[in-house]
């Protein structure tokens, strides 16, 4: 007659693991630094070996696309009603952030520029990225 072994119990208890999964989950989900994406419109900026030219705070955001196309705070405009709603608008000392992509044609980008210096914008942050 064989004597039979009593059945081991083969299962592992993970509750302590789940809690140490937990606690890693909180402390990376307090680690990664949340920042806003600085575009909604995927731009080719050009490199440099600095960080952004200017401040990161800016009153409103122009970019150029090499098509031609221009947003106003995300918004696709033509030249024309671009230029009406940077005539509408009223404080001057704004600072102005523009992402130009870096196969824009270099006569667009003196358009933009030299309507918004004749409106009498003077603080325009260049927006590009580190090398």
């Amino acid at each position: 007659m064989r004597i039979r072994k009593p059945k081991q119990n083969t299962s592992l208890d993970i509750s302590s693991l789940i809690d140490v999964l937990f606690i890693l989950l909180i402390f990376l989900m307090l680690a990664v630094r949340f920042t806003e994406p600085t575009s909604t419109i995927s731009m080719d900026l050009p490199k440099s070996k600095t960080d952004n030219f200017g401040s990161q705070t800016y009153a409103f955001k122009i970019q150029l696309k090499a098509s031609g196309d221009i947003f106003l705070n995300g918004e696709k405009l033509d030249f024309n009603s671009f230029q009406k709603k940077i005539e509408e608008r009223t404080n001057r000392d704004d600072v102005v952030s523009l992402e130009v992509d870096k196969q824009l044609e270099f006569g667009n980008f003196v358009n933009i520029t030299d309507l918004l210096k004749s409106k009498g914008y003077d603080k325009i942050d260049i927006k590009t990225k580190k090398d």
